[in-house]
């Protein structure tokens, strides 16, 4: 009788196993990502609406400031572009949780941009968010606690069990340091712009480095993750594989 088997008390193993196939993954949100055999740009995105919610705001930023040199005119339209998305999924009772971030980023940066009269402070929030992002992620993984594993753990059970899994905790602290670099390269960029008052430069900087760069990145995770997975039913197989010693004695299966 196999280890796993559920009729022998005598012959169960109390022992923890990695559980790679216990659970179903989750079929939504990130975590269908995670659970796709294949990548989808999409659903990484948050599909096209997504994409347009997210980048809609900094891109009529930009249009409206160039166009016409107002920081309110172009600091209001964006806040106004945000509210409506968010009005939108409230009305069609859709989650608004991304929304609302997003319209707190952009009404905090709009109203420093019109108060300061700096075009620049409007991506002052942005600056903040992947300069603090680059720091926690850096000490989860100082702590040995990387964070993309914690949080991978939650949305796909399949890999609940990772720290168990020495290959395990090194993808996805590559992953973790992957997020970091992402962050880092961000300011690395941005910053300079931001402090030379380019504002234009600042903006389509943010567009090109945003979306696109996360959506390489999230590739890149879901590439480790993939291996985690397949690493943690492999050693499942392998302990469900193993024959219980009373059947390797020749007694036969007994019944419950």
């Amino acid at each position: 009788m196999s280890a796993t088997g559920g009729g022998s008390a005598g012959g169960s193993d109390p022992r923890p196993r990695p559980s790679a196939g216990t659970h179903a993954a989750p079929r939504s949100g990130m975590g269908s990502v995670l659970a796709g055999e294949e990548f989808s740009v999409s659903a990484a995105l948050g599909g096209p609406r997504g994409v347009l919610e997210s980048a809609l705001p900094t891109a009529l930023f930009v249009v409206l400031f160039v166009l016409t040199r107002s920081i309110p005119v172009a600091g209001i339209a964006a806040i106004a572009v945000v509210a409506i998305a968010l009005v939108v999924r409230l009305v069609q009772r859709q989650n608004p949780s991304q929304v609302v971030g997003g319209l707190v980023g952009v009404a905090v940066g709009a109203i420093w941009a019109i108060r300061s009269g700096q075009g620049t402070d409007f991506y002052v929030p942005g600056l903040i968010v992947n300069g603090v992002s680059a720091v926690i992620l850096l000490i989860t993984i100082l702590v040995g606690h990387p964070l993309v594993g914690l949080v991978v753990s939650l949305l796909d059970p399949r890999v609940a069990a990772w720290r168990s899994l020495p290959a395990a905790r090194r993808a996805y602290t590559l992953a973790t340091w992957m997020l970091v670099g992402l962050y880092a390269l961000k300011l690395a960029v941005q910053l300079p712009l931001y402090l030379t008052g380019a504002v234009a430069a600042l903006g389509v900087a943010k567009l090109v480095m945003g979306l696109p760069l996360f959506a390489l990145v999230i590739w890149l995770i879901w590439m480790l993750h993939r291996s985690v997975v397949a690493r943690l039913e492999a050693t499942e197989s392998s302990a469900d594989g193993k024959t219980d010693p009373t059947d390797a004695a020749g007694e036969g299966p007994r019944v419950p």
